[in-house]
């Protein structure tokens, strides 16, 4: 059983770093049950069931997340086809699909499932939750940039006369001629990213470069390198916001992105927001913090004073739904893969097919099948068989795994768990 132990091994370790985690912290926890998974090496099928599931104790704890699992609700399913607008490696692909199992984990979606399908990734779901089972599909990146250029939107004939607050000095060349060449509108948040050539989501979400955008208002922005780059966001939750029916999301930002957002708010309070108290402009827009989501301008509040502490909370007339959807995306991590919806269809399985992962509906908890194995659930226990089908997205990664032939993944627990 040598070799098995070294292919989970390998696998492990390939999982660990798709997954952003040092090595060692791998290779740790593999010794620490080097012996417990020995003994559960005997045998052909089980064996290797056996190891798999082992591998889980590692992994779970960088992806699970909160909520209880449920089983899908009767009625028709919807199946929604994302596809990258850049060709993606199988990777990135499957660990776009566990951060989307993430997501639909957190807004307590049941019976969601999202699986590696070719060049795409699959969503399905109840087709009731279709708007919720889209927005998963947000790429998730934010950065805090602060605002050097703004022009607010006069109507479609006299945008290009509207006045513009900042400091065109501070907007280096090429940026500077996006700004002046991009014609932002009400309510279009896709389109005008063609007008300036951002082709894909690199171009938008460098931290470290300029970029201009736009607002679902239809003001314009130039914007300043991210000084708090997403990755730097430790804890997002949504939470009422003052009084009615608004919501807001609630960051909690990581040691570095903390002092960051210290060092940025303290230069432009001290900087700017005198001036713009005493009524001018260009100070006021230049002290102000442009939240970007997927390139772009979401929220854009002004800087009062230093904030320290490393918390920051975003506000925009959010829904409860969108303040839940943007914190699941914020929470999970942005996905390594830029989608686009291509399909989507609905569906009504049998109630034999919801229960036996049988073809024409969603797989049951037991349709993990590899080359030369029978079932692997028959191997393991109920509960270790519903995190399996969380694991189960990440197996593709794994290069050693690759001739085990990938069918079907589940993703829907056994009923009762």
């Amino acid at each position: 059983m040598r070799d098995a132990d070294q292919l989970i091994a390998g696998a492990l370790r390939d999982i660990a770093a798709e997954a952003g985690q040092p090595g060692p912290v791998a290779d740790a926890a593999w010794r620490a049950g080097r012996h417990r998974r020995r003994a559960r090496l005997a045998g052909s099928a089980a064996s290797l069931a056996g190891a798999i599931a082992l591998t889980l104790a590692v992994v779970l704890p960088l992806t699970a997340a909160p909520g209880p699992a449920s089983p899908p609700p009767p009625g028709p399913l919807v199946s929604i086809t994302l596809s990258p607008a850049t060709p993606a490696s199988t990777q990135n692909l499957a660990l776009a699909a566990l951060l989307l199992g993430q997501r639909a984990a957190h807004l307590h979606l049941p019976g969601t499932q999202a699986q590696v399908s070719g060049p795409d990734v699959v969503l399905t779901g109840p087709a009731a939750d279709q708007t919720q089972l889209q927005a998963l599909a947000m790429a998730g990146v934010l950065n805090l940039r602060q605002v050097l250029l703004y022009q607010p939107y006069n109507g479609p004939r006299s945008s290009a006369s509207a006045p513009v607050y900042g400091n065109v000095s501070l907007v280096n060349h090429r940026t500077l001629e996006l700004f002046r060449k991009l014609a932002c509108t009400p309510d279009n948040i896709s389109t005008w990213k063609d007008q300036v050539g951002y082709t894909s989501a690199e171009d938008y979400d460098k931290p470290g470069t300029q970029i201009v955008s736009c607002d679902s208002s239809g003001n314009k922005y130039a914007l300043d390198v991210a000084k708090v780059p997403g990755t730097q966001i430790g804890n997002a939750a949504a939470e009422p916001f003052a009084a009615g029916s608004q919501w807001a999301v609630q960051l909690t930002l990581k040691s570095a992105g903390a002092a960051a957002f210290t060092n940025l708010t303290t230069e432009q309070a001290t900087r700017y927001f005198p001036g713009a108290q005493a009524g001018n402009q260009d100070d006021r827009w230049l002290d102000t913090i442009a939240v970007v989501l997927d390139g772009n301008v979401i929220a854009a509040p002004q800087t009062a004073s230093s904030i320290p502490g490393g918390t920051a909370q975003i506000t925009g007339n959010f829904t409860r739904a969108q303040a839940e959807e943007l914190a699941a995306g914020l929470q999970s991590g942005a996905l390594p893969v830029d989608f686009r919806v291509s399909a989507i269809s609905t569906f009504t399985p049998s109630a034999s097919s919801q229960l036996a992962g049988q073809e024409g509906g969603p797989p049951g908890p037991c349709a993990l099948t590899l080359a030369g194995v029978a079932s692997v659930c028959d191997a393991l226990g109920a509960e270790d068989a519903t995190r399996l089908g969380m694991l189960a997205p990440l197996i593709p990664v794994v290069t050693r795994l690759r001739g085990s032939g990938l069918l079907s993944v589940a993703a829907y627990p056994p009923e009762g768990n």
